[in-house]
């Protein structure tokens, strides 16, 4: 049973409640006044786009027919409400139950001012879960899909009035219209049916559109981007009649005669009774003809490459059945008048075409930018030899015609196809020299117009931000290691937000295309390829294959090879291929299996089985996901050449031999003996961990024991009594181990007791494919549970004493220690006790709560390299804000380093790329079990924590980052750091891992 809301007029809202089954749909429909209504309805189907009228059996008391295609059916009062009830029998293609009002009384009709109203009976091939989207996707289907009348200016018109039902800012509604168009542009819809349109008509309906989507590009900033993927498949549309005019004065200057029968007469008459955009490739192959003194060949074969075939130009209504003809004399004049002719065409046809916007927005420019717009267009043809100069003039003209557009200065329209053009263009221009093999300074200039053209038809503040980063980087002219890793940082903070901003393409396009595509009939690979087809033609496709050359180039120039090992081994196995490797979450392979992984998060867990993983993706070494490689001996490496990954990827399914070398290179081959091999599943129990009972609701930093909290709190006090001045320790006290359990066994919570502990039975090693259900009932139940009495009074004291405030919001507090209890339960924390044979009821939780260092930038120190191994070498991470983006799996890679413990200082390895950083004080609640130091377990970072207040995320500009460009600073933060590390590991007797952080001049750790 489903409800929905109709909005009709004078503010009547009708009340839908509907009960759809495979064999029946049951519709009651109550309208909220008592005023004498009758419901004129019929019912739709699929491709049809007139109603149909009822079955006789379905008819309401009281139907009467009022013609072939609807009934009429009075709305009767019972319960104080004007009520219908329809019962109906459901088949496939029954698409909706369409209706009017009508008022008696009143003589008066409500049909939605002409659109009429709908009730939807398919849901499920819906393009979205929005009622109002799938009602206008059904529209544009219905229309495109029936027999009646139908050109390129209804489908515009009808563009023109859906356009003002979507809201501002939807972007979904917008991917529709854009794919919708699409279709068209790509020649999947009927351009005419049954209909002949005058030029002038024609050329009404784009007018109006364009006009209509360049006012709403001024207004809706969020929308701009795909407001201009619609405009690239229009026209400019405006004085369309001379395209009519112009070809009848051609032909009285030739005196070529208006018979039929002759090729010119018949594209004549197309042209009168039905101009579009083919008419443009059709006088590209004439002129072609032309100038080849006649070659029929190549005039149809210029036909082809455009799109239109011999019997596409057969099937208009008004066919074109003659072969042109080739008239000596008239050759030079035919080519000069069909030229001029073509620029008419593409005026009103090709609105981003880079000769037409050009001319089109003349009246806007100052003498400035008329220089500019004339030098592009005369070398616009001679890219190889003037590609730097033309790269630069483009970029600068969008600069300024953004200026213009931002301005909301007239003229909006002809500026947004300028800049359409301009920007595809540069795509042409960047994708053409690539083929030339730019050397590294000339590839580094282009990459830079490429990021700032992306940013001008994005407008994103990350991407101003990595621009300016990248611009005071190619400033600096000596070029060292130093320099390419750095540059290597922004290409790799570029690549992650083309891959988000493409990923987000294809989301809110391919879904559409796939559900226009299937209701239009539209050939398959037009559908499948649709999403991959369009970016395929943006400027971030180009700026990826720029990035992707020279990042090869900085690879090489800072030493980094084509590999980064996380962890690493020798392995023989299966070669699988999965698109992330959290697809394969509770998955269990019988044979050793090396995956090939196209992203990885950083917060997965291994499934059983798997021996190696690499990926292409970038990743955090400092993951949950590689720090459980590196515990369970799984080969991990990253890959950054698409060739060796491509090599990799066609041994798929074939056992491999994977051997990292002493290179820190993965080198692998199918091995000569063929026996097959299983997996042994071993006995990885870990042993019983130790159990605690209740002591107290809270306990200070002085009462912390290994009785009473986990490691993290532990290790805490053992600090305190060791750390030298230089390096604080924030506030702290707990929730000790039993607390949990002592709140569920509390009187109040019995109910909620009950139901956790059958939710709890249902989970066991063998996991069933619904666990993920089990899962998120059990963290549920623990949520609303009730605190105990003394619980609260025990925790304000125990932090008042220990020097942390006590919270304004205890609900907000309380909320936050259970969420830290109930991310026992995550998913992957819950198969990794699977995996290595932790009971789940031998888990407890600790909650450390602890002050927030309100931090300028964070650390982690790992005083073992988990690279290498090495004992003698400390590796630390340092990320801006606090330290959740760096353990928190947040992606792009930190600012990096080892440090040997005794004489040598420290080697940057990497700079920072990551886009977000989180800002704040507060506290936080942090998860402290009894399981995350178990030796090889790799507990840590499998249950979560949380801050209070929520801090704020902020995107980051390195611009002015001392960390950055302050050699000196630099330097003696990675010392001090590499000095942390030193000092903890002695204090505490064995190698650690530890988070700290810097602020306002003073180093802290806050846990180990």
């Amino acid at each position: 049973m489903s409800t929905e809301k109709i909005s009709v007029e004078n503010n009547v809202v009708l009340s839908v409640e509907k009960n759809i089954t495979d064999g029946k749909a049951d519709v009651d429909i109550l309208l909220e006044n008592d005023r004498n209504c009758v419901l004129h309805w019929g019912l739709r189907k699929k491709r049809r786009s007139s109603w149909e009228t009822p079955p006789p059996s379905s008819w309401p008391e009281g139907s009467r027919a009022f013609d072939s295609s609807a009934i009429q059916t009075p709305f009767t009062n019972r319960d104080g409400k004007n009520r219908i009830s329809l019962s109906l029998e459901r088949t496939d293609d029954l698409l909706s139950i369409d209706f009017v009002l009508f008022y008696p009384d009143e003589n008066r009709w409500d049909n939605n001012g002409g659109r009429n109203y709908r009730i939807r009976l398919i849901e499920r091939e819906a393009p979205s879960g929005d009622a109002k989207l799938a009602s206008l996707a059904d529209e544009i289907v219905e229309k495109e899909m029936s027999k009646n009348s139908w050109t390129l200016m209804h489908r515009f018109n009808l563009c023109y009035d859906l356009l003002d039902e979507i809201d501002g800012g939807d972007l979904e509604g917008l991917a529709l219209i854009f794919v919708w168009l699409r279709y068209s542009f790509i020649r999947q819809l009927d351009w005419q049916r049954n209909y002949n349109t005058k030029p002038r008509e024609m050329g009404h309906a784009m007018d109006r559109l364009t006009r209509k989507l360049a006012d709403r590009y001024a207004r809706e900033e969020k929308e701009r981007p795909l407001t201009r993927l619609i405009m690239t498949t229009l026209g400019h549309g405006s004085d369309a009649q001379r395209v009519r005019d112009e070809v009848l004065n051609i032909m009285h200057r030739h005196h070529i005669k208006e018979v039929s029968g002759h090729f010119m007469e018949e594209w004549h008459q197309k042209l009168h009774n039905n101009a579009t955009a083919d008419d443009i490739v059709i006088c590209e192959a004439f002129l072609a003809f032309l100038k080849s003194n006649g070659d029929l060949d190549l005039f149809y074969r210029r036909l082809e490459e455009g799109g239109v075939t011999k019997n596409r130009l057969e099937a208009y209504e008004r066919p074109i059945k003659s072969h042109p003809d080739f008239i000596p004399h008239l050759k030079d004049a035919l080519i000069r008048d069909f030229e001029h002719f073509l620029g008419i065409l593409k005026e009103v046809h090709a609105g981003t075409d880079l000769g037409t916007a050009i001319h089109n927005a003349r009246h806007l420019m100052d003498i400035e930018m008329h220089g500019i717009m004339d030098y592009i267009w005369e070398h616009h043809n001679n890219v190889d030899r003037e590609s730097d100069e033309l790269a630069d003039k483009v970029t600068f003209s969008r600069r300024l015609i953004s200026d213009r557009m931002h301005e909301g200065e007239d003229g909006m329209r002809d500026l947004l196809f300028l800049d359409i053009a301009l920007e595809d263009f540069f795509r042409g221009l960047i994708e053409k020299n690539l083929g030339l093999n730019p050397e590294r300074d000339r590839l580094i200039r282009m990459t830079g117009f490429a990021m700032e053209n992306l940013f001008l038809s994005e407008e994103r503040e990350d991407l101003s931000f990595c621009l300016g980063h990248w611009r005071k980087l190619a400033g600096i002219t000596d070029r060292d290691r130093e320099w390419a890793l750095h540059a290597k940082s922004v290409l790799d903070r570029f690549r992650h937000l083309l891959s988000n901003l493409i990923d987000r393409y294809f989301v809110l396009i391919q879904p559409r295309a796939e559900y226009l595509g299937r209701e239009f009939q539209a050939d398959s690979w037009t559908i499948n390829l649709f999403a991959e087809e369009v970016l395929r033609g943006r400027p971030a496709f180009a700026l990826s294959m720029l990035i992707r050359d020279l990042d090869g180039i900085m690879r090489k120039e800072a030493d980094l090879g084509d590999w980064q090992i996380i962890s690493p081994g020798a392995k023989t196995a299966v070669v699988e291929t999965a698109e992330t490797l959290r697809s394969l979450q509770g998955e269990k392979f019988e044979h050793p299996v090396a995956v090939l992984a196209g992203k990885v998060a950083g917060d997965e867990e291994i499934p059983e089985g798997i021996v190696a993983i690499i990926t292409p993706d970038t990743l955090d070494i400092l993951s949950h996901l590689a720090v459980r490689a590196r515990n369970a001996g799984v080969l991990f490496a990253i890959c950054y050449d698409s060739d060796i990954i491509g090599s990799f990827k066609s041994l798929k399914g074939k056992r491999v031999r994977l051997v990292t070398n002493a290179s820190g290179d993965v080198v692998f081959e199918e091995p000569e003996e063929e026996h097959s091999e299983a997996v042994i599943h071993k006995d990885r129990r870990q042993g019983r961990i130790r159990k605690h009972g209740f002591s107290s609701f809270s306990v200070s930093l002085n009462d912390f024991n290994e009785e009473t909290v986990g490691g993290k709190s532990y290790q805490l006090r053992r600090l305190s009594k060791g750390l030298p001045e230089w390096i604080g320790l924030p506030s702290s006290a707990a929730l000790p181990f039993g607390v949990f359990e002592k709140t569920l066994d509390w009187k109040e919570n019995s109910q909620i007791a009950d139901r956790y502990a059958k939710l709890s039975g249902k989970l066991s090693e063998k996991q069933g494919a619904d666990y993920g259900k089990t899962l998120a009932e059990l963290k549920d139940a623990i949520l609303e549970l009730n605190p105990p009495e003394g619980l609260a009074s025990s925790l304000r004291n125990t932090m008042e004493k220990s020097g942390l405030p006590w919270p304004e919001d205890w609900e907000e507090t309380w909320t936050c220690i259970k969420r830290v209890w109930a991310s026992k339960w995550n998913e992957r924390a819950y198969l990794s006790r699977i995996a290595m044979s932790v009971p789940h009821e031998d888990l407890l939780m600790a909650v450390l709560i602890q002050r927030v260092v309100d931090a300028d930038f964070s650390f982690v120190i790992h005083t073992v390299n988990p690279l290498t191994g090495k004992k003698d070498e400390i590796y630390a991470e340092v990320a801006l804000g606090l330290g959740e983006a760096l353990v928190g799996n947040y992606p792009g890679k930190s600012l990096s380093f080892t440090c040997g413990k005794h004489a040598d200082g420290p080697m940057l390895l990497s700079f920072p790329a990551k886009n977000n950083g989180l800002f704040g004080g507060g506290m936080i609640f942090r998860s402290d079990s009894n399981g995350e130091d178990l030796a090889g377990f790799a507990g840590a970072g499998l249950y979560d924590s949380f801050i209070m207040p929520q801090p704020s995320r902020k995107i980051l500009d390195y611009t002015e980052e001392p960390l950055i460009w302050d050699v000196d600073f630099r330097r003696e933060t990675m010392t001090k750091i590499a000095r942390i590390g030193v000092q903890v590991e002695d204090i505490l007797g064995s190698p650690q891992d530890i988070e700290g952080a810097f602020s306002r001049g003073r180093y802290f750790v806050v846990q180990s």
